[in-house]
């Protein structure tokens, strides 16, 4: 029993021993034995046995003490307050000394005795044997009854840290049917005057029902659970996310530093032993298993790949250029540099108004001579000339020429008719594959971490 709980008790046992202290010790010890004596406290307090025993209850939660979600146990300090109207404890306060009210041990008096039908040890009673009963002249009795509670709670962590819990208190009168006894709430929920926040758990409603299942007739204290996420955030979560994003890295370094494969490695070995660091903070179940831990297993999954991704890479890069690049790799190279090289044939393929030989000769006078013109000049027809570089270095230059009519002035070249297949090499290659393999891991990080935040909240079902 815990200290608070225990205060409560001290206290309650305390106002009734000052109420009765006013009055004279003599008229309690003869009040006592007269209420006693003859009292059968096996037999319901009801004049006519054929009608129920009315019986209210409220239930304090003090303090939730734990969560076990492989074992599905809740851990609960409470008590609950009980009252009924025992007829055979009245009396006329007048003939002893205004007495109003007495406490008696509840072994001598008739209780509803309340099992928790739910433990997960053994069923026993609830309470201790300590407790007293106190009576008012009226013949009201209140009883307050606690424990320490170890009840199962169907725990489901699909949705780890952001999950959800319902956890019910199952109690049942055990010697009496429904036709015998009624229970009834003074209020539908949990009273948490005196509840003590838990560090894990944020208890955000509670609720109590009557369940009549058959002959008998249960109770149900239900506590609303929800984890807070706080912690598994930043200190799992969130590292995790970063180290793979720092993995992805790896495609931007250069391939001829020689740290890639050491940084790729060292890398994974850090998501590996962060992830044995914290896999305590991960509930030990597979009924079912947390979407976190498939998340984090496909991050571990993703950082393999992408250490074997960049193996692959520099075997691109350093391979020899005297095995040309095929011709299939070569259109696929074309078709990822598309765009780029599309803007690149903007700028580097002109339209040029050409003249003929004789006007150029009159416009430029002698310096026309010097021009670098092709050798069909003499013929005095109009030459194009297109010139374009390639990417990998400013040396690899191509010149196509061809005779044009004397009547054509504008050419406009189709940039796709060059021949660029024979500018790609092994190494322009290998930087796209790391353009793409670096897109798609920062990709695969951001598209998972949306899927699990998304399947967390609920928006997507699993």
């Amino acid at each position: 029993m815990s200290k608070k709980e225990m205060g409560v008790f001290q206290w309650s046992v305390l106002v009734a021993i000052l109420s009765v202290s006013s009055a004279n010790r003599t008229s309690v010890e003869i009040l006592y034995k007269d209420l006693l004596n003859g009292y059968n406290q096996y037999i319901r307090p009801n004049s006519d046995q054929s009608q129920q025993t009315v019986v209210t209850a409220m239930m304090h939660l003090i303090s939730i003490n734990g969560m076990d979600e492989l074992s599905g146990t809740m851990s609960t300090v409470v008590y609950v307050d009980m009252t009924w109207k025992d007829p055979r404890m009245m009396w006329n306060k007048t003939e002893y000394s205004d007495v109003t009210q007495i406490i008696i041990p509840q072994k001598l008096v008739w209780k509803p005795d309340l099992v928790v039908t739910n433990p997960v040890k053994k069923v026993r009673k609830i309470g201790f044997e300590d407790i007293m009963v106190r009576y008012r002249d009226d013949g009201m009795a209140f009883w307050y009854t606690g424990d320490y509670l170890e009840t199962s709670c169907d725990i489901d962590v699909t949705h780890f840290p952001f999950d959800r819990q319902v956890c019910t208190i199952e109690m049942i009168p055990w010697n009496y049917r429904h036709r015998e006894l009624q229970l009834l709430f003074a209020q539908n929920n949990v009273q948490l005057d005196n509840f003590t926040q838990n560090g894990e758990w944020i208890l955000y409603k509670t609720a109590a029902e009557r369940v009549g299942d058959g002959p008998f007739e249960y109770i149900y204290f239900k506590l609303y659970l929800e984890r807070r996420s706080s912690f598994f955030i930043i200190n799992l979560f969130i590292p995790v996310v970063l180290l793979v994003f720092l993995n992805c890295m790896v495609f931007l370094l250069s391939p001829d530093s020689g740290e890639r494969v050491g940084y790729a490695i060292t890398c994974l070995l850090a998501i590996t032993v962060y992830l044995s660091f914290v896999s305590g903070t991960i509930p030990k179940t597979s009924k079912p298993i947390s979407v976190l831990s498939f998340v984090l297993m496909v991050l571990l999954i993703l950082s393999t790949v992408i250490c074997f991704l960049t193996i692959v890479s520099l075997r691109f890069h350093f391979r020899s250029e005297k095995k040309p690049l095929p011709k299939w790799l070569c259109k696929l190279t074309r078709v990822l540099r598309c765009k780029k090289l599309r803007n690149t044939c903007k700028s580097d393929c002109r339209q040029r108004r050409i003249g003929s030989t004789e006007s150029r000769r009159r416009q430029s006078g002698v310096e026309s001579n010097s021009t670098n013109l092709s050798a069909d000049c003499v013929h005095e027809k109009p030459i194009v000339s297109i010139v374009g570089s390639s990417e990998v270095s400013d040396s690899a230059i191509y010149r196509h020429s061809f005779h044009l009519g004397e009547t054509s002035q504008v050419i406009y070249d189709d940039c796709d008719e060059l021949p660029t297949y024979e500018l790609e090499t092994w190494k322009t290659f290998a930087k796209l594959f790391d353009k793409y393999c670096f897109m798609f891991c920062v990709s695969a990080v951001v598209i998972m971490g949306a899927l699990y935040f998304m399947i967390s909240n609920g928006r997507l079902s699993v």
